[in-house]
């Protein structure tokens, strides 16, 4: 039996609906059952519980054999941010530990490791660089993970994620939408890594199944800039509106949204360039940006009707 964090999340729930059509036994650990009946697959047990409710991690830990660690949150204050990246990770260790759960596969970012370079690896170069409150507190989770003694622990580390999800066009799928409706008109031309969130989920898989403990795994479709992905993206969706591409280093507006703000923050660094060996080494074989951009945009497209 596998438990999930996080399963009601973006990238949660795609794993979930993966596991459940391979026919895995699984888990998932919801906050709201009401939500969770409305986006994980008929069938799938739930364990109610929160990261900061240890009786509720025991619970959810019975029977077990490993535990998918994808709870996290992007936004909200500094306190907020820590409370569940780094906190609840540490909970989820010491639930681990008391349940005898030695297999864990933790889901970090490519924001937790870039370097200064702009290397975004599974063995990075040099300490990470981005230093925003989601950046800093998903690097500090890596380490306790990679620390934690007694735990069977691979790490693998997404880059941007996009793409088709139970829970609807949430991450950078907003940047299309927004895109479609006019409502986003300029992002830093930065290139960044991406990654259909099917493909993130068929990488924590791999790491499960065929990874080595103490081990990160970088998973990436392509790297790109924003401006092609976006307005690729435009031109597939049918909709006139296009954004204008600012240089990197350049500063967005004060209204800029949270997914595209995070364009600027690319911007001040070096382009972004990937390692990923690990992975495809594990038989990762994730699609590229047209192939991606082409079924999202459908699936968008669908949502609307």
């Amino acid at each position: 039996m596998l438990l999930v964090t996080g399963a009601t999340g973006f990238l949660g729930s795609t794993l979930v609906a993966l596991l459940a059509r391979r026919g895995r036994p699984v888990r998932a650990l919801v906050r709201d059952p009401a939500r969770a009946a409305t986006l994980l697959p008929e069938g799938v047990p739930t364990a109610v519980g929160r990261l900061g409710d240890p009786g509720s991690l025991d619970a959810a830990l019975k029977g077990v054999d490993a535990v998918l660690h994808l709870a996290g949150v992007v936004g909200g204050t500094a306190e907020e941010i820590r409370a569940v990246n780094v906190d609840g990770t540490r909970a989820v260790l010491e639930a681990m530990r008391r349940a005898g759960v030695r297999r864990l596969v933790h889901v970090s970012s490519s924001a937790a490791v870039m370097d200064a370079s702009g290397l975004v690896g599974e063995r990075p170069s040099g300490p990470p660089v981005l230093t925003d409150p989601y950046s800093r507190t998903k690097a500090e989770a890596d380490a306790l993970v990679l620390g934690a003694e007694g735990i069977d622990a691979s790490i693998v580390v997404p880059v941007s994620i996009y793409g088709p999800s139970p829970a609807g066009p949430q991450s950078y799928n907003g940047l299309l939408r927004f895109l479609a409706r006019g409502e986003i008109t300029e992002v830093v031309d930065a290139p960044i890594g991406w990654v259909l969130a099917e493909d993130a989920a068929e990488g924590v898989l791999l790491a499960l199944d065929r990874g080595e403990p103490g081990r990160r795994y970088v998973v990436c479709g392509e790297v790109a800039p924003f401006g092609r992905v976006l307005n690729g993206a435009a031109e597939m969706l049918g909709t006139p509106h296009r954004v204008r591409t600012l240089p990197p280093g350049s500063e967005l507006g004060p209204d800029a949204s949270t997914f595209a703000r995070r364009s600027e923050v690319y911007g001040r660094f070096p382009p972004v360039h990937v390692d990923d060996a690990g992975a495809r080494a594990l038989g990762f074989a994730p699609r590229g940006i047209d192939e991606g951009l082409a079924l999202t945009c459908a699936w968008l497209r669908g949502l609307e009707d």
